[in-house]
């Protein structure tokens, strides 16, 4: 990807949306590129927060090491995701970002991108809302882990990880390796036997379609109702 190519990427995101072109081209440049391989981390659960990243190409899984010694993985990070603003004005990352494909991303130092924020309520405002969509994005989680049934908790997961690492084909959505069923079991908060136990009655209905290293959702809709289901449904 040649540099206008990289920028033009790396502006679709909602660090950038609704940005004038000034602040847009003022955000850019405060940025550096930095490239992580596959099995590289962007940064660890602890550490002093040095960086903000914008992923533009690949895919990070977000893990946390919970006090069970337990890793958990919280999301997958796909391009035009900031990672990790949970860590924004704090004093030390809340969970380890690793790329999972070869991962090229924007990185600005933690001082200066608090210093562009105090610069540009555009800017800021633009962080609050991403902020906000994640905040709203784990509640639902907890909502789920205490108020759902197993069925309803894989599929709410399940729809949740396409839309963060899935790939339209002919015959619906694929999620494939890197991304496994033990995230999908993490985020879930089961066991791997349970999630692959209801993922092989769901290949029998035919909802997905399940293979050693991908997954694809044949039935959208269905597996849409299994986790939200209507009113008298159940």
């Amino acid at each position: 990807m040649d540099k206008g190519a990289f920028h033009a990427a790396a502006t679709r995101s909602g660090l950038f949306s609704q940005l004038p072109p000034a602040e847009a081209s003022r955000l850019l440049d405060a940025s550096s590129l930095r490239q992580f391989p596959v099995g590289q981390a962007l940064f660890h659960q602890g550490d002093t927060p040095e960086y903000l990243y914008q992923i533009v190409s690949g895919l990070v899984r977000i893990t946390q090491i919970n006090s069970a010694g337990e890793q958990i993985t919280l999301r997958i990070m796909r391009p035009g995701d900031l990672c990790c603003v949970a860590a924004f004005r704090q004093r030390s990352y809340p969970a380890t970002a690793t790329a999972i494909k070869a991962t090229a991303t924007l990185a600005w130092r933690t001082n200066s991108f608090i210093a562009l924020t105090q610069q540009s309520p555009a800017i800021a405002d633009n962080v609050v809302c991403i902020a906000g969509d994640r905040t709203r994005e784990m509640l639902q989680r907890a909502t789920e882990m205490t108020g759902k049934c197993i069925a309803q908790r894989i599929a709410a997961s399940l729809l949740r990880l396409s839309a963060q690492a899935g790939t339209a084909n002919a015959d619906g959505i694929h999620i494939e390796s890197p991304v496994t069923r033990i995230d999908l079991a993490s985020m879930a908060g089961l066991t791997y036997f349970t999630v692959s136990r209801t993922l092989s009655a769901w290949q029998k209905q035919g909802l997905v379609k399940s293979g050693r290293h991908r997954l694809t959702i044949l039935d959208m809709p269905r597996l849409a109702e299994i986790a939200e289901p209507r009113v008298g449904a159940l």
